[in-house]
């Protein structure tokens, strides 16, 4: 169990080594959206990556919703790895939501920060409504890197009626897997106001609400038959790879069908993520039902 000393370090969160020298061009087949959020009573932007056929045809696409980590916005993903040529090959739409710095939680302690609301209430009904998708749970797909990595293992578990896979690339796992140890006696103000911060953000350790956000918890209480496709990344190097490791092994003990890629040398950066998101395209790819329907209602043939 991780114990909560700080509210960013507990949560598992290690900065990509050079996201900083990500390119300042996005992709030419993007679009920035502005919409409505009802759940965060505010507007929002989104990124909707297109193939580039889209424009020339009438045809439905499989979603993959694609979360970006902590300090990273809706671009990161577009700009630090060759998605755009991905989405083309693959001809599917992917969405990366702007989600802050929320973790893509329902916040315990505020109504207006309910960011797992936001993407399954708001953000996905958007894009089905404004987009030639396909609506239907085995052609949607959720995957996400770091703190999106949590986000996507999260979200796509509680929600798994609604996602036929998910992805973590570098996931911090842990966030919400803390142990309910006290603060000492002699804890500083700083420490007892970061602990606050998160109890009020994920709850308090050991509380329902806590073990409610934790992937952890949700896989002793999911029955196997009804996990998606599960594939999970992490560089060798990353900080991560311990919280990742403890993940596995519980999934392991319950039996759970996963693909798990560890890589070395990588730590927490685009090259491993760039390397293996091709390849979580690829098995989407055969996944039934996660191709394009298209004109005359055929999908396309593997």
């Amino acid at each position: 169990m991780i114990l909560v000393s700080f509210l960013l370090l507990s949560f598992g969160m290690t900065r990509p080594t050079f996201a900083d020298d990500l390119p300042t061009v996005v992709p030419t087949n993007v679009k920035i959206v502005h919409f409505p959020s009802a759940t965060l009573e505010e507007d929002r932007t989104m990124l909707v990556m297109l193939p580039v056929s889209y424009e020339n045809t009438v045809r439905r696409y499989p979603v993959l919703y694609l979360l970006h980590g902590y300090d990273a916005d809706i671009t990161d993903w577009a700009r630090g790895t060759n998605l755009s040529d991905y989405a083309t090959r693959h001809e599917l739409i992917i969405v990366t939501p702007d989600a802050s710095h929320s973790w893509y939680l329902n916040s315990v302690a505020n109504p207006k920060a309910h960011f797992d609301d936001y993407i399954m209430k708001d953000v996905i009904a958007y894009v089905d409504k404004n987009f030639r998708t396909i609506p239907e749970p085995f052609a949607r797909a959720i995957g996400g890197v770091s703190m999106g990595g949590f986000g996507a293992m999260l979200l796509g578990l509680e929600h798994r009626d609604q996602f036929a896979a998910i992805g973590s690339f570098s996931g911090a796992l842990a966030a919400a897997h803390v142990s309910p140890t006290p603060l000492p006696k002699n804890a500083t103000e700083e420490e007892k106001k970061r602990r606050q911060e998160y109890a009020d953000l994920a709850g308090a350790p050991g509380s329902k609400e806590q073990k409610e956000r934790d992937p952890f918890e949700l896989v002793q209480n999911i029955p196997v038959e009804e996990f998606p496709m599960l594939f999970i990344v992490c560089g060798g190097q990353d900080g991560n790879i311990e919280s990742t490791h403890a993940f596995l092994l519980e999934l392991a003990k319950r039996h759970v069908p996963y693909e798990y890629r560890e890589v070395s040398p990588r730590a927490h950066e685009w090259r491993i993520w760039n390397e293996e998101i091709p390849v979580f395209l690829d098995k989407l790819d055969r996944l039934e039902g996660f191709q394009p329907i298209r004109e005359g209602g055929e999908r396309r043939r593997q």
